[in-house]
This record gives C-alpha cells, structure tokens and sequence, in this order.
C-alpha cells in the first residue's frame, strides 16, 4: 500500500527548488522515506510550538511533528535551555558514565511498571535490535513473532511483514513473513513468524506448534503504523497468558507510545506484565535519544555484559539532558499530558464528524493523542492490517490530505501514518482543524 499523489494549491515555489538542490546531493532528495514525496515537496524553515513554516512561508498546524517525538512542540525552551546549559558546560560527549544517564534511567524505572533496569541507545530501531538479541541470549531460541502492519524498525531482523502486499502475505491465519525491502536476505524473514493483530486463536496455535523456537512475540501496545489500530477488549490479556505458558517473553515497543500515554506509558495504561520494553521518540522531546529496559532477570544479560550492546552515541550528554528535562516537566506538570489526551480525543471525533457529514465513509480511530482517520468503502471499523489493505481508499485521503494541507493544517500524506498531538496545540488549534477539516471534505470529491 502506498500513497498516491496528493494536490496542493499553495505556493512551494521556493519548496519545489531547494528540494531539486538538495537532490543533487542527496539520494532522493532526503534522508529518511515518504517526507515530502507525493507531489508535496515542501522543505522545512522553522517551527515554534504547535507550529512549522515552509521556506515559501507558508504556516501550518502540525500534527506530524518529526514523526511524533514533539511532545511539547517545535522549540520547547526548557527542553533547549537544559541542553544549551549541558553543552556549554559540561561537555558533548563522555566516555564514562555520569549523574544524567541514572536520572534519566531512574525516571523511567520508577515510571513504568516490570521495568528494573534499562539501557540507552539512540533510536526505536536501535533499541528494538537489542531487546531482540537479549530475548534470543535469555531463551536460547532464534525465532521472533511479530504482527503484519506493526513497524519496529528498519534493518534486515525486523522490516519484515510491515505492509505486505495481499498477494504475497499468503492466508490470513498462516502469513507469509515478507520482507519490506528489496536488499533484504531470505535468511532475515525465515526467522520471524508473522501473525495477524488482534487474533489470539492464531498466536495460540502457532505457540503450541512452534513456541520450542520462539524466543519472544514482539508487539506495539497499539498498532500504531497502520494509522491506528487498539487492541481488542481482552487481546493483551490472552497474548501475556500465552506467551508465559509457552515460555515465550514479551516485548512491548512503546516507541510511539511511551511517555505519550502518560508517565508509565501504554505499559501503565493497559496494565501489560511486558518482559523487555522500548522507546524513543517522546523520550526525548525532539532529541535523538532511545531505551530499552526489563525485569531484573532477564536485563542480568546486559548487566553482565554477556550480550553485547554498544554504540558511540548511547547515553550522549545532549540527549540525556533533553530526556531528563522532558520526564522532570511531565512529572511535575501532569495536566499537560492529561489536557493533550483529552484533545486528542476530541481532534479524534470531530475529524470523523467532519468528514461523514460532508457526505464520505470514514472513521477516525485513535487512543487519547494518538490517531488516525480511514476513508473506507463502508467499513466502520478497521482492526489489522488487512482491514486497512481491503476497506481504506488511500487516493481519498490523499485529496483530504491535501486540501487540508491547502488549509494550513498538516497531516501526514500516508493514511497508514499516524496524528499526533503535542502539549503546545490548543483547544482552539483543534477547533480550528475540525472546521479546516469540514471544508476540505467538502471540497473533494
């Protein structure tokens, strides 16, 4: 599934030329994927709060924000105010550990419930690498059971079943493992089981069958890479059960939704008994910082130095102080996570009002500041991502996409993308995006 080519009528004039520059330069005219494809090539200038201007001057509400680690906006002062102080007095780049690596660590353990102890690297794909390895080195068994449509990551052990196509994924209760790049060896999918979400009969089966070589079932706490999909009632319940009477550990990736569901994360929020768990993003409020943790057993492995985990960047003064400052403001300030969850929800309903009275099927899905909105061909309900393949219209959301975009509100150009929200939008910034939302529908097809 990929998005289709969106319209725009505001002027990326000045957008249109840097981006052909920067493309001589570099591959594809960017470094990550699908930023400013699509027909949008719209090069970035500034941001402030919930704000951003492209180099045409043109403003828009972001509900992107560098793919969700803006939890407190574009320029949170205090956030750059604590790095600004580390750097200039202290220093970039230590070789020894220091105070910030255990404050920022004891934030997190005496924050998220089953975590003792963690380790620091510098992105989700990072952090999720290792706690693959240390669930193999605790088991002693190879393979890995991830959903179709959840992401953990780009390299070979884990860009695999993402966003199949339905004609490779083979049947619905017995996946293909398909890997998400071309460059990928075989060898990489024969060790991860794909399942469909939301199914525990299927996890059932496959851990009765398989579970001697199962090292872990890895999983988002909310599918968050396929717009945004929540877990059945019970779904969390059923996959912990399984896994501990196949002795099968579980790793709960809460890159996007650590620190964004609150203090404890999705772990707090639907009670989960996870063995390891991950993040990033909001962790460190726009600075590249990323962790992973465990109970006390399992995370001995790293203690001891028995599995390796390495890297120049890990536990780097600047991200250590942003991730500090960010858990101290959350701590000592927790109306802000509790107001942006309460927006979320109603940026949430008023989108799929919006659309379903200008006449379209849709339905907006999310969980608090998380979300997504689906054009369907009459499906009220999306719950894996085979539902999204089937029922979501990707060239309707990509003309919403750009009309609201003509309307200074942004919105990723891919549907499978999530909204997220940040403690710097304002009841007004989401009254303004519903009402930009309403006319937009209405002026597309």
């Amino acid at each position: 599934m990929s998005p289709v080519a969106a319209q725009t009528s505001i002027p990326l004039e000045k957008s249109q030329r840097l981006f052909h520059e920067i493309a001589e330069y570099v591959a594809g005219g960017e470094s990550n994927y699908v930023r400013v494809k699509n027909g949008l090539e719209m090069c970035f200038d500034r941001g402030d709060g919930p704000r951003f201007w492209d180099v045409d001057g043109n403003s828009f509400i972001d509900y992107s924000l560098g793919y969700g680690p803006l939890i407190f906006g574009h320029r949170p002062r205090q956030v750059t105010d604590a790095v600004v102080e580390v750097i200039t007095t202290r220093g970039v780049q230590f070789t020894f550990p220091y105070d910030l690596e255990r404050d920022v660590a004891r934030f997190i353990v005496e924050s998220v419930p089953h975590v003792d102890l963690v380790r620091f690297c510098t992105t989700g794909t990072e952090a999720v690498t290792a706690a693959m390895r240390l669930a193999r080195a605790y088991t002693g068994r190879d393979k890995i059971v991830k959903f179709e449509g959840h992401y953990h990551g780009w390299t070979d052990a884990m860009f695999l079943s993402c966003h199949p196509s339905l004609d490779k994924a083979g049947p619905e209760d017995h996946p293909h493992t398909v890997p998400g790049s071309s460059g990928t060896p075989r060898g990489a999918a024969d060790l991860i089981v794909a399942l469909p979400w939301n199914n525990p009969d299927v996890l059932e089966r496959t851990l009765s069958e398989r579970g001697r070589d199962i090292a872990a079932v890895l999983m988002e706490p909310v599918m968050a890479n396929c717009g945004v999909i929540a877990p059945e009632p019970g779904y969390h319940e059923a996959v912990r059960e399984i896994t501990r009477r196949y002795g099968v550990l579980l790793i709960i990736d809460e890159v996007k939704t650590g620190f964004r569901f609150g203090m404890g994360g999705a772990v707090q929020y639907y009670g989960l008994e996870p063995d390891i768990v991950t993040w990033a993003k909001a962790l460190g409020a726009g600075y590249p910082v990323a962790a992973f943790g465990g109970t006390r057993e399992v995370m001995a492995l790293e203690a001891s130095n028995e599995v390796m985990h390495g890297g120049t960047y890990n536990a780097h003064t600047v991200a250590m102080a942003a991730a500090k400052c960010t858990l101290e403001t959350m701590a000592a300030n927790p109306e802000l996570l509790k107001d942006m969850w309460r927006r979320g929800e109603r940026l949430r309903d008023g989108l799929q009002d919006a659309v379903r009275d200008a006449g379209h099927s849709a339905v907006a899905q999310g969980v608090g500041p998380l979300l997504g909105l689906f054009f369907t061909d009459g499906a009220e309900r999306i719950t894996d991502y085979r539902s999204a393949a089937r029922h979501v219209d990707m060239e309707k959301f990509s003309e919403f996409q750009g009309a609201l975009q003509d309307r200074g509100h942004y919105i990723h150009p891919d549907p499978l993308e999530s909204f997220y929200l940040s403690t710097a939008h304002s009841d007004q910034d989401i009254e303004d995006t519903i009402e930009a939302a309403r006319d937009a529908a209405r002026a597309i097809r």
